[in-house]
């Protein structure tokens, strides 16, 4: 039985954390967890602020500027309070919709509004 109990522990927290990758993560559907996030990195409207996974102060990128950065920016989340889809490029690369908040641990090589509301592969 406790062999069982375990088990079912184990695949609980596998199915939290696909939820949350599925649900917030990749998606961008909102959720009490991205209304969580929004709140540990502030973000100016009119910007997308990337949060250095280190804690350093909010990288910002004005709303329709394109930024680059090499050796990528290492964060821990970014947040879109722009008006404008953008696309997010690097380790993930991902879209990133006006008021989505995106809370990854990852590498970044760009941000760019989306053209024409799309993302390139």
């Amino acid at each position: 039985m406790r062999n069982r109990s375990s088990r079912l522990r184990r695949i609980a927290a596998v199915g939290a954390v696909l939820a949350v990758a599925l649900g917030t993560g990749w998606s961008g559907a909102a959720s009490a967890g991205a209304a969580e996030d929004e709140a540990v990195v502030s973000c100016l409207h009119g910007y997308v602020c990337l949060q250095p996974l280190f804690g350093a102060q909010p990288v910002l990128v004005k709303e329709g500027d394109r930024a680059t950065y090499s050796p990528a920016l290492r964060v821990s989340a970014v947040v879109n309070a722009t008006n404008t889809a953008y696309c997010i490029g690097g380790s993930l690369s991902y879209p990133l919709g006006p008021g989505q908040t995106q809370t990854w641990d990852h590498g970044v090589n760009y941000v760019s509004p989306a053209t024409g509301g799309f993302c390139p592969l």
